[in-house]
């Protein structure tokens, strides 16, 4: 049988009861607590103080990294109707184009709208031209394919005029925007089967192209020609063997479009036995893929005259050399014949035709 125990009423109250912390205890297990800050204020003019101060800091900050353009606007450009006057404008190049760019700088700065002349070239290549004029005044001049392109391009050398440091900005970060681009290739080995796919969607050049520009560069490593041949082999595959010199190269495919990439990949790991990855190759041959495309792209000066004309004015041109020829040909009219008798040989004669 269980001791009847004594206890008084303050200690019966205290063990069915919680305390303070164990009732935090209880109540952190069912919600979500959050801390709140009380702060008070002396005045009005503290509170709209601070309140300000936590609008500044709540608001989008800019990279460390940010480089900026300060713009000093000219005396009589600034407006005297503020009470503030603004001496000068901060502009931010970040992703925003060359034509963007010099609107932004002419509203501000100059507090003028640039205006456009086109005209139309005869030129295949580039058929428009652009001309940006500010206060009436012609700066910079453009060519491109369309209206658009040849707008842009004004733009552009418009800027080199005006504010010559945003080029070399713009230029910084592209190359650091590029080489941003090509650090997802530097995880990917040269021998992946998913190289040629993901240069193809971000439009850098394909494995193939890229050989042909190490070999086109590297001529002095012997003969530079490439070889392709095709076996087949059993469940509808085919064996692709490269070669390049005193290299051979052998992958397996189903088809010979992905076999023409993944062999000149096992080539391209066979010459480069020192890079692993393709981002690497992209940063030797890629830039220089391009920039020869760019070169081949120019035609001599003597080639540009006839191919800058358009078929239909070429057409016209020979029309009217053939005309010429023609009425050349119906004025020369014949005048008759002229027999000359040699004395010194009897009954030999000599006819000419005059006309």
């Amino acid at each position: 049988m269980a001791e009847a125990r004594i206890e008084s009423a303050e200690e019966k109250k205290k063990e069915t009861s919680l305390d303070p912390d164990q009732v935090k205890e209880y109540c952190e297990r069912l919600f979500e607590f959050r801390t709140i800050t009380i702060k008070k204020f002396k005045s009005w003019k503290e509170k709209r103080r601070h309140l300000n101060e936590m609008k500044r800091q709540s608001r989008p900050a800019l990279p460390s990294t940010t480089k900026l353009i300060t713009c000093p606007i000219p005396a009589e450009k600034q407006d005297t109707r503020s009470s503030q006057k603004r001496k000068e404008f901060v502009l931010n190049p970040i992703g925003k184009s060359y034509l963007c760019i010099l609107h932004e700088y002419t509203q501000h700065v100059l507090k003028v709208q640039p205006q456009y002349i086109f005209k139309e070239l005869e030129n295949a290549q580039t058929p428009y031209s652009a001309t940006v004029v500010i206060n009436n005044v012609e700066y910079g001049i453009g060519e491109g394919s369309s209206k658009k392109m040849a707008k842009l391009e004004a733009a552009k050398n418009t800027l080199k005029i005006l504010l010559p440091v945003l080029i070399k900005v713009k230029e910084q970060q592209e190359e650091k925007q590029q080489d941003e681009d090509l650090s997802f290739f530097d995880e990917i080995k040269i021998e992946d089967p998913r190289v040629a796919e993901l240069c193809n969607k971000a439009a850098l050049p394909s494995p193939y192209q890229i050989l042909l520009e190490c070999l086109k560069r590297n001529c002095g490593m012997g003969d530079t020609s490439v070889q392709i041949d095709k076996k087949m082999l059993n469940n509808q595959k085919s064996e692709f063997t490269m070669k390049v010199g005193k290299h051979t190269a052998s992958v397996t495919c189903r088809n010979k479009r992905e076999g023409k990439q993944r062999v000149a990949q096992a080539m391209l790991r066979l010459l480069h036995p020192h890079i692993s990855n393709w981002g690497s190759l992209l940063r030797l041959y890629g830039d220089s893929s391009t920039r020869g495309f760019k070169e081949r792209k120019q035609i001599p000066e003597i080639q540009a005259t006839t191919s800058s004309k358009t078929n239909n004015q070429v057409l016209e041109n020979l029309k009217t050399q053939m005309r010429k020829l023609q009425m050349q040909k119906d004025a020369i009219k014949s005048k008759g014949k002229l027999r000359l008798e040699n004395t010194a040989i009897p009954g030999s004669l000599a006819q000419i035709d005059l006309s």
